[in-house]
């Protein structure tokens, strides 16, 4: 029979280590994920009352990738104004998702044109696009699983990270622009993944993940499919991840977490653009105030 001996200073090092872990363990306070997502909600919910009156620059570079991840072409500048779009009603206080609305300033540094639309890239196509912070709604919480992620930090603030998984299966909604063939749209419901860290001290969220499960096929129109080409494409990846960060109003002062900067990659088997980076910076915040009086019957 083989024998094993161990020395008594690597039974004294295992007795630290393991002392380490308990310590750390009883250091660490549990961490009520039901309660980070309430006061997240309330942040989020806050942050979309506020923001309805405030616009921005957005910034988008549309980069094509070769197969070896470097630039294929030069690419894609599109510039456009923002300003959030949510609808609060005495009958629904609380929409269970906001808009981001869009208008094209700018394409490659010049007013865009009729071909700029027809050119089957985001954002020229999107005039709106749902709000990444509506997971954090009441009735949208009820679509995803939660759960911890650990502690990080992020621009220096202290976070909590929460992992979530959406329950539904993904559906994917396509169409043709137009009636263009060449120019296929289409919409992933469902099938996502992500991490959110939110400021332990505040609770406004400082980063959004946003990931696909797997792969996804995407079935195209038949029109698309005529002249004997592939009968779907395949998402084998999406990721997407959003950079919050404090900007100061003034007259009045106020303080509200914005997003700053955004970044994705696309991969899709069998379309004419398989691969593709999108980073977008968010600019030049401006708040408009509006004030109203009423005349007196003449």
């Amino acid at each position: 029979m083989a024998s094993r001996t161990i020395s008594s200073a690597s039974v004294a090092v295992t007795c630290v280590v393991a002392l380490g872990a308990v310590l750390s363990a009883q250091s660490s306070p549990a961490i009520d994920v039901s309660a980070v997502l309430q006061r997240a909600g309330e942040r989020v919910t806050e942050y979309f009352a506020r923001a309805q009156s405030i616009m921005c620059l957005e910034k988008v570079s549309l980069q094509k990738l070769a197969m070896g991840w470097s630039a294929d072409g030069p690419a894609r500048m599109v510039e456009s104004e923002l300003r959030l779009s949510w609808q609060p009603s005495p009958d629904d206080p609380t929409p269970t998702e906001a808009k981001t609305l869009r208008q094209v300033l700018r394409v490659n540094g010049a007013p865009p044109r009729k071909k700029d639309y027809d050119n089957c890239t985001t954002p020229e196509q999107q005039v709106s696009e749902e709000q990444p912070l509506s997971i954090l709604l009441p009735e949208q919480r009820e679509k995803y699983t939660f759960s911890y992620g650990g502690r990080d930090s992020v621009d220096r603030r202290d976070a909590i990270v929460i992992a979530y998984r959406e329950i539904r299966k993904p559906t994917v909604d396509v169409s043709m622009i137009e009636d263009n063939e060449n120019c296929i749209s289409f919409d992933i419901e469902g099938g996502m993944r992500g991490k959110i860290w939110v400021d332990a001290e505040t609770h406004d969220v400082l980063r959004l993940d946003r990931s696909l499960n797997g792969l996804v096929d995407i079935p195209l129109p038949r029109k698309a499919t005529r002249n004997g080409g592939s009968m779907q494409w395949t998402m084998e990846r999406w990721d997407s991840s959003i950079r919050f960060k404090r900007v100061t109003f003034d007259d009045p002062q106020e303080t509200l977490v914005l997003p700053v900067t955004a970044s994705t990659l696309q991969v899709t088997r069998g379309a004419g653009t398989p691969r593709l980076r999108t980073q977008t910076q968010y600019q030049a915040y401006r708040r408009f105030m509006t004030a109203a009086r009423i005349l007196p019957q003449q």
